[in-house]
């Protein structure tokens, strides 16, 4: 056994990135599945979690195996975790990175999970910051489980996305909490473990206050407009400035929603004008390449409209999907006559405006 895994360390020294970069490229391929929704994506996100229940079971697998050989249980333990750490969280960076929104939260959010993906494979800050310490260790386990869950369970168990980060949360603590007695002899002080055992009751807690800030895994907003006019949920032009007597036809914000074939999830327009919202519930289901067409339709408006308006396309909980905007405006400042109706119609739709010679 020790000769096996002598001859994966030095593949793995030879080649330290091939692990990451063939999980990273089948990351990406499963993210372009979902998007066409082929069945073949949830075949792919099963493969990547079977390495899964592994860490929430290591810390006992490993306690037997140093019973046994204490070296050889270590190397092992070690060079496993590693190694399943890295290609679930290179295999989970593409949906992350494709459901981040321009929000700061989430730009946050996935920029630690690339940073948490990059220490897996630099062996001496692994060794030194992760491995060392069984707490660490345990903490980074969670947080590796954590994050391939919320990118798989929606599509291998077709779970909504307001179902798996609970369900994520409730499974990584749970794991936690059981490995106390393995974890608390790693903590040398009394206020130490103290700490560690605060920590991990409020570390729930403190995610799910922040749940808005994680990106939403597994959807994409293909298309999204602020208009006036829908036909067989086909939208007319996009409006980003609108003028009171506008306002009479109505303001239809739409939006096409990639999500994985057989899920049905909800999502929320939230209208948003002076600290005043309004929440419009919407159903969508995943599986086509287009992505889901929805929209949701405004025709009341407060007797002062005018300043800005967003509508934020979210999950139930809150997540962000896609931010919409618009200004109301007493009146709309008219084209010049040198200027045709015409030209404001080819302008909207990037088509260039033909040469205008003066009167």
């Amino acid at each position: 056994m020790q000769r096996v895994l002598d001859r994966f360390a030095k593949l793995a020294g030879r080649v330290p990135w091939l692990l990451p970069a063939v999980s990273f490229a089948a990351g990406w391929a499963g993210f372009v599945m979902v998007q066409r929704g082929e069945e073949l994506a949830r075949l792919m996100a099963l493969l990547a979690l079977v390495g899964w229940p592994w860490l929430l079971v290591e810390p006992w697998i490993r306690r037997a195996l140093e019973k046994r050989r204490p070296r050889l249980g270590k190397v092992t333990a070690n060079f496993v975790s590693q190694s399943i750490q890295q290609e679930l969280l290179f295999f989970s960076l593409p949906f992350l990175i494709g459901a981040s929104e321009r929000d700061t939260g989430q730009v946050i959010f996935t920029s630690l999970a690339a940073a948490a993906a990059v220490v897996t494979t630099i062996d001496p800050l692994y060794e030194r910051w992760i491995a060392r310490r069984a707490a660490r260790r345990l903490a980074f386990h969670a947080y590796c489980s954590w994050i391939a869950a919320l990118v798989v369970l929606p599509m291998v168990l077709r779970l909504p996305v307001e179902r798996a980060l609970p369900l994520s949360l409730i499974a990584v603590s749970a794991s936690l909490v059981a490995s106390l007695p393995l974890s608390l002899p790693s903590l040398k002080s009394v206020r130490a473990k103290i700490a560690w055992v605060a920590a991990l009751l409020a570390a729930p807690l403190v995610v799910w206050a922040a749940r808005t800030q994680v990106p939403a895994a597994g959807l994409a907003v293909t298309e999204a407009r602020i208009t006036q006019s829908i036909d067989s949920l086909a939208p007319g032009p996009a409006a980003a400035t609108l003028s009171r007597e506008d306002l009479a036809r109505g303001v239809v914000a739409f939006a096409a929603i990639r999500a994985p074939s057989g899920l049905a999830q909800q999502v929320v327009f939230e209208w948003r004008h002076n600290g005043e919202r309004e929440r419009i519930v919407s159903q969508i289901h995943g599986g086509r390449a287009q992505g889901f067409r929805t929209y949701s339709r405004k025709q009341v408006f407060p007797a002062d409209p005018t300043g800005r308006w967003t509508v934020d396309v979210l999950t139930p909980q809150g997540q962000l999907l896609e931010r919409l905007a618009f200004v109301v405006v007493d009146e709309v400042a008219p084209y010049s006559k040198q200027q045709p109706a015409q030209y404001a119609l080819d302008y909207e739709s990037d088509v260039p405006a033909p040469a205008i010679a003066p009167e």
